[in-house]
Order: C-alpha cells, then structure tokens, then sequence
C-alpha cells in the first residue's frame, strides 16, 4: 500500500492507481469534489444534512463530496435544452492522450471554452504532467453555432505544438478530427463527436 495525499485533500492508494481517482477529470463530473480551502461550512441539503460529526457535533462540511450542480459559483455554457426544457452541459468531443504519462485517459470537451491546466479551477484537468502549466495552458472550444472546434494557446511556460506547427501565448487555430496536440509532455488527439454530422441542439 502507497497512500499519498493529493493537493485538493483527498487520500488514495498510489499502488492502485497513479492519478487521485476523486478529482480526476476521467471520471466524469458527477460527485466532483470542493478542495479544503473551499466553504468551510456544510451546504444545506435539508434537515438532517450532516448534523452529527465525530463526539456528536455539527460537521463543517470541508473535504464533504457534493454534486456538482449545487455549487453556485460554477458557470455553465450556454448549451441546449433537454426534452424537459433545461439546460444541460453534454459531451462534445475529448482529448485522448496518446503519449505520457496519462496515456490512455480522455478528456471530455463541453460547449463553449474549456481551459486546460493541472490546476482545480480548469475544466480539462491533466494532473500528472509536470510539464503542464496549473493555470491558463491552453483553451479548447466548440462555438454550437458554427459546429467548429477552436484551440488557444494562453501563457503557459512549455510551447504548445498543433500537429507539430508551434502555436504563440495568444494564438489559435480551428482543430480537426484527429490533430494532435503536445501539451508539456503529454500527446493528446483530438477526437470530435459533435459537428457537421451531429448536433445537440
């Protein structure tokens, strides 16, 4: 057993597996977790929610797993309407990567921006490459309008390469099924599912 401590609290087994498995973007965002640093009070789910801690007193909350959707600070795309008439926030696409050290993992892609770092605030969370910047990597996005998928590099400190052309700290270029993008260390193919052929909305 190799029990290590990720940087957002959470306790896991190394041996089983190398990347934290509750803040690991592969596993989709349902039961997403708040890092410690977050609310230091419980949310209120209602009464009887996390009333009784250890010796008997009322829990704060922090390191507490709470679906996503009932923090009110994350934004959401604009996105399509479901047959019940609300919005919800479907895949559009992933990043596989191909090379390094999360080989074998994807990365789902939503409408709208979806900014690429090691950090807890980006939305394509790439943790085990060092060579990755925490913030501001990069930027992949779906314009549902046009059905086109855009990438940014923004200002990390490794180049970032398209189909091995370098891309500049502000430039863009519109991606195409099966590019392949080098961010730090890591080989990542983009694989499209909405576009010409399909469509949310």
């Amino acid at each position: 057993m190799n029990m290590q401590r990720c940087e957002n609290g959470h306790f896991f087994d190394r041996s089983k597996t190398a990347v934290c498995p509750y803040c690991n973007p592969a596993y989709g965002e349902v039961n997403r977790t708040i890092p410690l640093d977050q609310p230091t009070s419980a949310p209120d789910f209602g009464e009887g929610s996390f009333q009784s801690g250890f010796g008997g007193e009322q829990e704060s909350g922090i390191g507490k797993t709470i679906a996503l959707d009932t923090v009110s600070e994350v934004t959401v795309a604009i996105t399509p309407k479901n047959e019940s008439g609300k919005s919800f926030d479907p895949v559009v696409g992933w990043l596989v990567c191909i090379e390094g050290p999360d080989k074998g993992t994807d990365y789902r892609i939503r409408s709208g921006n979806n900014s690429i770092g090691r950090g807890g605030t980006a939305q394509i969370r790439i943790m085990s490459d060092n060579a990755i910047s925490k913030e501001n990597m990069a930027v992949v996005t779906f314009d549902s309008i046009s059905k086109l998928f855009y990438f940014l590099a923004r200002d990390g400190r490794n180049v970032i390469r398209v189909n091995n052309a370098a891309l500049l700290p502000g430039q863009s270029c519109e991606l195409h099924a099966y590019d392949r993008i080098l961010l730090g260390s890591s080989m990542m193919m983009f694989v499209p599912f909405c576009g010409g052929e399909f469509s949310w909305e």
